[in-house]
Parts: structure tokens; C-alpha cells; sequence
């Protein structure tokens, strides 16, 4: 029987080996990957939702890549029903809530929020000449034709109550360009969407009929992190992550990303 090649080494040698091995494991110790676990809705496209494939959107691709520059962490993220997310980060059964809006007042069991992912500032977009900035939304708008991307919400539940009325007329397309297109040809007269998804389509100049026409919100999107994380821990991340989230505003990431999400 073939005998191990360690037996015949001088014990000299087999004390040096076991002194390398357990140095290299004492150093891969001394910084370990720190999970954390992060949750966002399921259901608000473009910016969060569930799929097929786990959690998607504009603040899932965020946060993926800024996992991707972040070493020392490893980010667990989970869509789930809004209500049940917040009830989550409340109980402290998770560290962090992706995509919340700066509320302190409702919110106060977050202790800490991140620098801005984005703004949201979701506008009216019209064929220039359709409406008039002064108008009241939804109210004046009553009679035309509205685009909407499939399922979403971006409009307003009063919006849609005027739908269900047969007060506004409603044609919903899948992508954000094709909306557009239909609102420049005349297929549609407005249409709700968020300014910063619609502006890098608008900025490609191929829709020149289209114009804002009112300012319906204006919100930051933040990662919001529980009062229950350590708070030492929590700072140490929330340091890493606005370093990260500040290159990828300053690289262009975060507009690509943006802009990838519209175009799919």
C-alpha cells in the first residue's frame, strides 16, 4: 500500500506547513464577508419588483452593483409585498429597506438612511399644445387619452378612478419608448411617468412634440437601516455604501442603469 508523502517529511518541515496553513486561515478570518439582509417591494415597477428571476428594478440593479464594489459585504435582497417588507425592518428581522423615502415621522424604527439612489419626479407628459400647465390633475385632464406602461401604478389611484368612470381614456404598452412613441404620433395624448426615466429617451431628440406639462412628485429613494442593526456595524456600511453609491453617480453607472431598465 502506497504510504502519504507526509510521513517521510522532517518534523521541522511538517510544523513549518501546519504554521502556513493555519496563518492563511487566521487571515482570511480577520475579514470576513459580512452579510447583510436588505428587502424592497415586489410590485413597483420600474423601480421594484419581483420576477420570475428574484428581485428586479432600477434599486435592485443599484444596489447589485454596488454590492459588486463592496468586498466586505454581501447584500441578501428579497422583494415582497410593500407592507410586509416595512413590518420586516420594523420587527427587526431584517437590517435594511431598499427604496423607502425619508420618513421619520412614520418610519421611526429606521435610525439611519443612505445617500439618495434617486430622485423620483414624476411628471405629466403631453403633446405640446394637448394641455395647459396651470391644470389640476387628474381633474382637468378629463376626456383625453392617456398611455401607461402595463400594471403600472405611476398615475394615481384617483387617476385610475376616473379611468373606471370612462372619464380618462386608457392605453396601456409594455415599455416606456413605446408610450412615447405613441403619445409623439398622436395615438395617445399624455402620459404619467417618472422624469428621469423618460428624459434620456426625450434627450435622443426623437420626440420633439412632447413636452412636460406638470409636476405631479419629487421624492428621494433612500436604503433605509433598522434601528435594531448595531449601530456600529450599520454606520460602518452605511460609510461604504454612500462612498460606492457616490462613484457610480459620478461614473455614470447609476444613468446606465436607469436607462438599461427603460429600454428592456
Amino acid at each position: 500500500m502506497a504510504q502519504h508523502p507526509f510521513l517521510f517529511w522532517p518534523r521541522s518541515l511538517l510544523l513549518a506547513a501546519a504554521c502556513i496553513f493555519a496563518t492563511a486561515a487566521a487571515a482570511q478570518g480577520e475579514e470576513p464577508v459580512e452579510t447583510v439582509t436588505m428587502v424592497q417591494d415586489a410590485g413597483y415597477p420600474p423601480y421594484m419588483m419581483q420576477t420570475v428571476s428574484g428581485p428586479q428594478g432600477i434599486y435592485a440593479d443599484i444596489i447589485r452593483e454596488a454590492d459588486r464594489r463592496m468586498p466586505g459585504y454581501e447584500i441578501d435582497l428579497r422583494a415582497l409585498p410593500w407592507p410586509r417588507a416595512l413590518h420586516l425592518v420594523s420587527t427587526g428581522r431584517v437590517q435594511a429597506l431598499l427604496g423607502t423615502y425619508y420618513r421619520p415621522t412614520t418610519r421611526p424604527w429606521l435610525r439611519e438612511y443612505s445617500a439618495a439612489l434617486l430622485y423620483e419626479s414624476v411628471f405629466v407628459f403631453c403633446r405640446k399644445g394637448v394641455a395647459q400647465k396651470g391644470w389640476t390633475y387628474p381633474d382637468d385632464f378629463s376626456g383625453l387619452v392617456f398611455g401607461n406602461n402595463s400594471g403600472f401604478s405611476t398615475p394615481g389611484s384617483a387617476f385610475f378612478d376616473m379611468v373606471a368612470r370612462g372619464e380618462i381614456f386608457l392605453n396601456e404598452e409594455q415599455t416606456t419608448d413605446l408610450n412615447l412613441k405613441l403619445l409623439h404620433l398622436g395615438r395617445a395624448d399624455c402620459y404619467v411617468q417618472d422624469k428621469s426615466v423618460v428624459d434620456p429617451i426625450l434627450d435622443q431628440g426623437q420626440y420633439d412634440r412632447i413636452e412636460p406639462v406638470k409636476q405631479l412628485t419629487y421624492e428621494a429613494a433612500f436604503v433605509g437601516l433598522a434601528e435594531t442593526w448595531a449601530p456600529a456595524a450599520a454606520d460602518r456600511f452605511k460609510m461604504e455604501l454612500d462612498r460606492v453609491l457616490k462613484d457610480m453617480r459620478q461614473d455614470g453607472t447609476v444613468d446606465r442603469i436607469v436607462f438599461s431598465n427603460i429600454m428592456d
